[in-house]
């Protein structure tokens, strides 16, 4: 994977293109919420982005991928309000690995999650 070009704004962590070259294998995840095991959904929107993308890390190593294989998260956010809190989260989880990104305003979720994300990795080919 190749990142072609990072948003300039520090308020905001992923790429506005992201390239990928070569064989290998495509995984597409549902959208995941932070729900635990009696399926609840609690916390502030901070601690239900890190329960979500611990979803998704289980999700991708399942299918013998990390968070380093994503390129592409959707994110679906109950309110934009608490955006800077989502975007935090998700430079501490991702580091310098910036997939491209969108967010977007939904009236609710499954659970009354305050946060669902979706995301596409690719794994390369062994080789």
């Amino acid at each position: 994977m190749t990142q072609i070009e990072r948003y300039p704004s520090d308020f905001a962590s992923f790429s506005d293109v992201v390239a990928v070259d070569g064989p290998g294998r495509w995984l597409h995840v549902s959208g995941q919420v932070g729900m635990d095991a009696d399926q609840k959904v609690e916390g502030d929107l901070a601690q239900q982005t890190h329960a979500t993308l611990d979803h998704v890390e289980r999700v991708l190593a399942r299918a013998g991928a990390d968070l380093s294989h994503v390129v592409r998260i959707t994110v679906y956010l109950t309110s934009l309000d608490a955006y800077g809190d989502f975007s935090r989260v998700r430079a501490e989880r991702f580091g310098a690995h910036l997939p491209a990104s969108a967010a977007v305003q939904v009236a609710g979720l499954l659970l009354g999650a305050l946060v669902e994300i979706d995301a596409v990795a690719f794994v390369p080919a062994a080789g």
